[in-house]
């Protein structure tokens, strides 16, 4: 029998066949699912911090995964037909891209079974053939062995990419770091707390005119303070109207939440560091600046965190776990830890973050914003449920199913964007429907506000405290045929209400009727704790109302107009408030005048009749549109003197 030559070691790759098919399905199934969940996020605001957070996220899921099927790869490969054949490489990549198809498969046969609306009882057993037919064909594909060098190579180096950060200067989407000013707040600061609300109508609420009253915990508040009842919204929609309220400018002059991209709506631009905010005025006088806020729109990277020394987005995390849900592992993990412990979005969820603030045993005062979003869509039968599901549908813009009896509004409704678009017709039932959720959802909110307004009141030897109330923006319910919000700008989006609240220092039960805006929110805050600013420049910027509570018989006189603009959807149209009058100008040069005093349902439009106020108005809102279809942010340019000596001969500017 002749000597056999004994064979040499193979390479580094035939002595370990395992670990680099491993890591090569690895790093190709983590690439899949970072593909994934960008198709999912995009045109969600974030910008490059959202598409790096995607990538990340599926590749550091992707190697997680591959590293708790080692096991079972390990185990398969031992049954397949190469291995008893000596091709160990053959039979561990054979292994793992079988397992990496089937996955990502599964993934998607998920997805498209849920769009196409089939049967529930269906879709995983759907999902499952597609799964094993895919795992199946994958399991005969061959690859070159320099394939596999490569593809292990990347892997590594997209793990170092994922875990370690890129450096200064890249965008990561966490809150710039904060540090304490070295002053000292006065002892006798107060503590200030400003409360938003995401989508609230003023009228539903008792105190301004809701009969029978929903919200017993708010008509409160606003009997012990002063109520503000013509509060124009900077814009109708969240981005602007917030960055108003943060830095008292015009939604012209700062700029946040204009168009970044021609083709998806939701890219807007943040709110620039160069202005100055609420949290930066307050942390520089010695306060401690927390905030907790539920909204997208409202995450780091859009720039409302600035100054604020803790800043906490629970929505954001709920968002992250939507996707989540779509990755294997972000399944199984999700499974285990309930969502209510670490994204409560709720309004009980934030005010349980604001109460532990409140109650902090720290000698410096408090500027606390919490942001509720618990009155916007998706509309839930139960605002006390925290159910992933109804955003996860909002989020895969699915259209909704029709129930037995014709409807197509259950348990919840997400599907806004099909009734905003004319897709979806909603039946009077259904209207009905979702408007009673809205109530339902605001009479939640107010019994958890009631919450945090009574540990205001009950705090016995603390800081005096003030509060603002307010809201971004209002909703339509087809009042002017219209449904939801950021397209127009009727009193039903842009009329929102406003009250101030100090037991000792502000009056109580005093209702102020003259037209303010959500510009004047930053200005009254500051003074009433007793802080300089520096004065803004222009007529559309805010300014303190505290003259309105003090001054006899409210000496101060009108306002100056207030502005609304930079819708989210529709036709760009600019708005101006000055004392009876509501102006409305759009961008095919339609005009709307309404006296809401004498007609504060807005039907009857006398832009005809009342030829020189419109023309007056016209000329203060067509640099103003103009801006704005250029999307460019500038300077507030103001009001001719000449506009201003009408103006003030009609008695609306003194």
């Amino acid at each position: 029998m002749a000597n056999r030559t004994p064979k040499r070691p193979g390479g580094w790759l035939d002595r370990h066949p395992g670990f680099v098919s491993i890591l090569a399905a690895a790093g190709l199934f983590g690439l899949i699912q970072g593909s994934f969940l960008l198709s999912r996020a995009l045109g969600f605001p974030g910008g490059w911090p959202m598409i790096w957070g995607m990538l990340k996220l599926g590749l550091l899921s992707g190697m997680l995964t591959w590293l708790l099927l080692i096991p079972l790869v390990l185990l398969a490969r031992r049954l397949h037909p190469a291995w008893r054949r000596g091709e160990r490489l053959r039979a561990s990549w054979s292994v793992c891209l079988a397992m990496a198809a089937a996955l990502a498969a599964w993934m998607g046969a998920e997805w498209l079974a849920s769009g196409l609306r089939l049967p529930e009882a269906s879709q995983p057993w759907i999902a499952i053939i597609v799964a094993l037919a895919a795992g199946l064909a994958a399991s005969f594909v061959r690859l070159p062995e320099r394939f596999l060098r490569i593809a292990a190579g990347l892997t590594v180096l997209l793990t170092v990419l994922a875990v370690l950060p890129l450096g200064p200067g890249f965008p990561t989407g966490e809150p710039p770091s904060v540090e304490p000013a070295v002053v000292a707040a006065p002892d006798d600061a107060p503590d200030v707390v400003l409360v938003s609300i995401d989508t609230l109508r003023a009228d539903r609420l008792g105190a301004y005119g809701r009969s029978p009253s929903i919200t017993p915990e708010l008509d409160r508040l606003a009997a012990e303070g002063v109520v503000f009842s013509r509060t124009l919204a900077s814009s109708p929609w969240t981005v602007p109207s917030v960055a108003s309220m943060l830095t008292g400018l015009s939604s012209l002059r700062h700029g946040a939440g204009l168009p970044l991209s021609s083709g998806l709506t939701y890219r807007r631009s943040p709110l620039e560091n160069r202005f100055t905010t609420l949290a930066e005025h307050f942390t520089a006088a010695g306060y401690r600046t927390r905030a907790a806020v539920s909204n997208p729109f409202l995450a780091s990277e859009m720039g409302m965190a600035q100054g604020f020394q803790q800043y906490e987005s629970p929505f954001s995390a709920a968002m992250g776990a939507i996707f989540m849900r779509e990755l294997p592992l972000g399944r199984l993990v999700l499974s285990l830890f309930p969502v209510e412990g670490w994204a409560d979005f709720r309004a009980e969820g934030i005010t349980e973050r604001a109460l532990e603030w409140l109650s902090e045993p720290e000698p410096a005062p408090l500027f606390l914003w919490v942001h509720y979003i618990d009155p916007h869509s998706p509309y839930q039968a139960d605002p006390r449920s925290l159910d992933l599901s109804a955003m996860r549908d909002e989020v895969r813009n699915l259209p909704p199913p029709v129930l037995g009896d014709g409807t197509v509004v259950g348990e919840s409704f997400a599907a806004t964007s099909f009734v905003r678009s004319g897709v979806l017709w909603l039946s009077p039932q259904d209207r009905e429907r979702i408007q009673e959720y809205y109530d339902l959802e605001v009479r939640y909110l107010d019994e958890q506000l009631g919450r945090l307004f009574t540990a205001l009141r009950t705090r016995e030897g603390r800081r005096p405290a003030v509060l603002a109330f307010t809201a971004d923006h209002g909703e339509e319910f087809w009042d002017h045929g219209h449904f939801e919000h950021g397209h127009d700008y009727y009193r039903e989006v842009t009329e929102i209400p406003l009250i101030f609240w100090s037991p000792g220092s502000i009056p109580a039960g005093l209702r102020v009727d003259t037209p303010v805006g959500l510009v004047d929110v930053a200005p009254t805050l500051l003074e009433l704790a007793a802080l300089q600013a520096a004065p803004l420049e222009g007529l559309a910027e805010g300014r303190s109302l505290r003259t309105l509570w003090t001054d006899d018989a409210q000496a101060a006189g009108e306002q100056p107009p207030r502005f609304s603009g930079n819708n989210l959807y529709g036709l760009p149209a600019v708005l101006v408030e000055a004392g009876p009058w509501r102006y409305i100008l759009r961008a095919n040069g339609a005009e709307e005048l309404y006296d809401v005093i004498q007609d504060p349902g807005e039907r009857h439009n006398r832009a005809a009749e009342q030829v020189e106020i419109a023309g007056l108005f016209r000329q203060m809102l067509e640099p103003r549109l103009a801006l704005f279809l250029r999307n460019a942010a500038q300077p507030e340019s103001g009001i001719s003197e000449e506009t201003l000596r009408a103006l003030r001969s009609l008695g609306y500017v003194r």
